[in-house]
């Protein structure tokens, strides 16, 4: 059952509730970076050069799938990268619908690599707009759950009221949580009106707060306030499900791992020795945090489904 927030919210988004394999349509093959892969299938076919960032446009003319090639400028944003890459693939151990990232290692020339010696990520593309785009109200329409300057400290009911319209928020809103994401505001939400699909872009924002634990505190004061509605404990099943799909198969340990080697890619391994030490720490707070939580919504959802 799909609830909404309003008649029109329900109408539009009446046809959202598939199943994980059927929301991860953003999952593309990435059979490109694969060294025997011909590279003169691969085309430029624009860019978006910012201040910080080269992002270059390229097309497997092979299979008709565009990506994205993404290089910062300064080598101090490079830790950035690595989150992006070391977030897509905890998106992907639970069929998280956000786009998906890989690396390009510095060794390897690829197309649209700005700097030839210099690690590289390769994005795929999510269909939709951002809501911002689609004028859709920021106070109202966002899973963002980190905004000093809207007051947002950890999910309120509002971000639940608006997880409660698909199931594609309640699992990003989950990923945000475990991973102490702050990125999923407007701008990095996209929603496709051809599918009823929403997904999350920009991976980046993560591992800088405990997430988990303000989510837990939250949602305890707000069911002491006020029951959660039907609409709202659905919401809150997903994002449960999504938490433990999460926590069993990304181990503080193994992501830790993975960070390493990931910063081994990049030869700054004593460059990134702060950054790294403060992204462990978070990773094992939220982590520790989220099995609480989920202990938590347990008992909310019993308690309301009685």
């Amino acid at each position: 059952m799909i609830c909404s927030i309003s008649y029109y919210i329900k109408i539009v988004f009446m046809i959202c509730l598939l199943s994980a394999t059927e929301l991860v349509k953003c999952k593309a093959s990435f059979e490109i970076l694969d060294p025997s892969y011909d590279q003169k299938n691969i085309k430029i076919i624009g860019q978006r050069n910012k201040k910080t960032v080269y992002v270059i446009i390229v097309e497997d003319q092979l299979y008709k799938e565009k990506y994205c090639v993404k290089q910062y400028c300064l080598a101090d944003k490079i830790f950035d990268s690595l989150i992006e890459i070391l977030i897509s693939g905890i998106a992907e151990s639970a069929n998280v619908p956000v786009n998906r990232v890989k690396l390009i290692p510095a060794e390897v020339f690829f197309p649209g690599k700005f700097y030839k010696k210099r690690m590289a990520t390769l994005h795929t593309f999510v269909p939709g707009k951002s809501l911002h785009s689609l004028h859709y109200d920021p106070e109202k329409f966002s899973i963002q759950q980190f905004k000093k300057e809207r007051g947002i400290f950890g999910i309120t009911r509002t971000i639940i009221n608006f997880m409660s319209s698909s199931p594609n928020l309640s699992q990003i809103a989950a990923l945000d949580t475990f991973t102490g994401s702050q990125s999923h505001g407007g701008g990095n939400i996209l929603f496709d009106e051809e599918s009823n699909d929403f997904y999350g872009i920009d991976l980046k924002k993560a591992f800088r707060k405990n997430l988990s634990r303000l989510a837990y505190e939250n949602i305890k004061k707000m069911d002491a306030e006020k029951l959660f509605t039907s609409c709202q404990i659905d919401a809150l099943k997903i994002y449960r499900d999504t938490l433990k799909k999460l926590i069993a198969r990304n181990l503080p340990s193994d992501i830790c791992k993975k960070l390493d080697a990931l910063v081994k890619t990049t030869n700054l391994n004593n460059k990134f020795v702060p950054a790294t030490r403060k992204c462990k720490v978070m990773i094992f707070q939220n982590y520790d945090s989220a099995q609480k939580l989920i202990v938590l919504l347990g008992e909310i959802i019993k308690k309301h489904t009685k």
